[in-house]
């Protein structure tokens, strides 16, 4: 058939070695790229609740991105392994959900930092001044 590699396999399948992966594993992927949207997100809420500037959320949250996802990548490299810690990427990532399935503790954490962001923007969004 056109567009099957030998074997019957989707082509580019085999390198990905996606037909090992179970469905547990996948929706363990799933979950914790879900709670990390929510993280960003409740970060993004809460700062637009403390600045009321959309162009300051883009940018803060954009950087603070870059730099968690930099955090988690070269910690390793520069001899800073805890740094890794502080990154959301790690609990997003690093227990390689593909391979093991949930880490649970993994995502609590994004979980309760999501959860903390969001009660933080609520409470400063409840305590904005919008007449001053």
């Amino acid at each position: 058939m056109l567009g099957e590699e030998q074997g019957g396999h989707h082509p580019g399948r085999g390198l990905a070695d996606l037909t090992s992966i179970s469905p547990d594993e996948f929706l363990a992927q799933c979950l914790n790229l879900a709670l990390l949207a929510v993280a960003f997100g409740a970060l993004a809420m809460g700062l637009g609740a403390a600045t009321g500037r959309r162009a300051v959320v883009f940018a803060v949250t954009a950087g603070i991105g870059v730099l968690t996802y930099a955090a988690h990548t070269f910690a390793d490299q520069l001899g800073a392994d805890w740094a890794a810690y502080l990154s959301p990427f790690h609990y997003y990532i690093g227990g390689e959900p593909l391979k093991h399935g949930f880490r649970w503790a993994d995502a609590g954490i994004l979980a309760a930092a999501a959860s903390v962001l969001v009660a933080a923007g609520t409470y400063r969004f409840n305590h904005r001044d919008i007449n001053g």
